[in-house]
């Protein structure tokens, strides 16, 4: 069971907060000039701000550090973060800038496809202001989808802050952008003592092909826990010499987008409460068993009882794994 505590523990998400549009398509591909019917539509809370919302509804004090313009999409971010219980007393709001924005557009087989607009930030150096909530915090979580080539930096710089005061870092490098060079991504892991990667990150940023060398090329820059995301196949946990795999659940999945984050947010969450090594890879392939069956992402985020459901389903006792339960 999870271990209880007197005080919340507490994460920081930084950088990646930003607003999507889900839109669900008969299918792909869509030509100029064709015209589809949409299923489904949202505008919400996303990119990291999904493992914000998920490690909250876990119970965690979560705050988010980064920054927004002050349109329509920034208002989204903002006002969606809140509803959700997270803080976002240290996110920079500036003026007459526009908040990124992904579209993410999802056919039948529910996997995404991603349109992102960039927007125009303007903060290109980590703010004072982060530092506090930082050192003052249980864990601090990035991504590597980094809008700006000036993101890196920024992030990198938060993690050695982190590093300096003692506090646990998670990194998921995500697909990472095209624009900008991604060989950051290794110093970021190099920082880091809990990595999550999916196969193709995996064979991207270490030139390995076989999940073994993979997790030992990660092993060999720092990391302390690898847990190698493998679709289907459900999950690689390591740490040290041991291993542990962990089968996916069998669901039927409507739409993947956030199921990466919804897992990662659950680690958090694991990691921070001690669970053992085999419980916490359950617990991840259970969130995002339960996050693939619902259509979009943000406020879509799979809740306890969901998680709850897919736990038992599968002969898991959910008080095992989850609080409240």
């Amino acid at each position: 069971m999870a271990k209880k505590k007197e005080k919340a523990l507490s994460l920081q998400v930084l950088g990646d907060l930003i607003a999507d549009i889900s839109m669900r398509l008969p299918h792909f591909p869509v030509q100029a000039r064709d015209i589809h019917r949409l299923s489904y539509m949202e505008v919400g809370p996303g990119g990291a701000c999904n493992v914000a919302i998920m490690a909250a509804r876990f119970g965690l004090r979560v705050g988010g550090l980064g920054e927004v313009g002050d349109d329509g999409f920034g208002l989204v971010v903002r006002e969606g973060l809140k509803r959700e219980g997270v803080d976002v007393a240290h996110l920079i709001v500036t003026p007459e800038a526009d908040t990124p924005v992904a579209g993410v557009v999802v056919d039948r087989s529910g996997e995404p496809g991603y349109l992102g607009y960039r927007g125009s930030l303007k903060v290109r150096k980590f703010h004072d202001d982060w530092t506090a909530p930082i050192q003052s915090t249980d864990a601090l979580f990035a991504d590597g989808w980094a809008e700006y080539p000036e993101v890196p930096a920024m992030l990198l710089h938060g993690f050695e802050i982190a590093r300096a005061a003692k506090v646990p870092t998670f990194f998921d490098p995500g697909p990472g952008n095209p624009d900008v060079d991604n060989a950051w991504m290794l110093d970021a892991m190099e920082r880091s003592q809990v990595v999550l990667v999916n196969r193709r990150e995996g064979k991207r940023v270490t030139g390995k092909e076989e999940d073994e060398a993979i997790v030992k090329e990660l092993q060999g820059r720092g990391a302390q826990l690898i847990l190698l995301k493998r679709g289907e196949e459900g999950l690689l946990v390591a740490r040290g010499k041991e291993r542990f795999s962990s089968p996916g659940f069998d669901v039927k999945a409507r739409d993947a987008t956030g199921a990466g984050d919804s897992l990662a947010g659950a680690v958090v969450y694991g990691v921070l409460n001690e669970l053992p090594f085999e419980k916490l890879a359950v617990l991840a392939n259970a969130v995002g068993a339960a996050k693939v069956q619902k259509l979009g992402t943000g406020h879509n985020m799979p809740t306890l009882k969901e998680i709850a459901a897919v736990l038992q389903a599968n002969g898991y006792k959910p008080g095992d794994y989850l609080p409240e339960f």
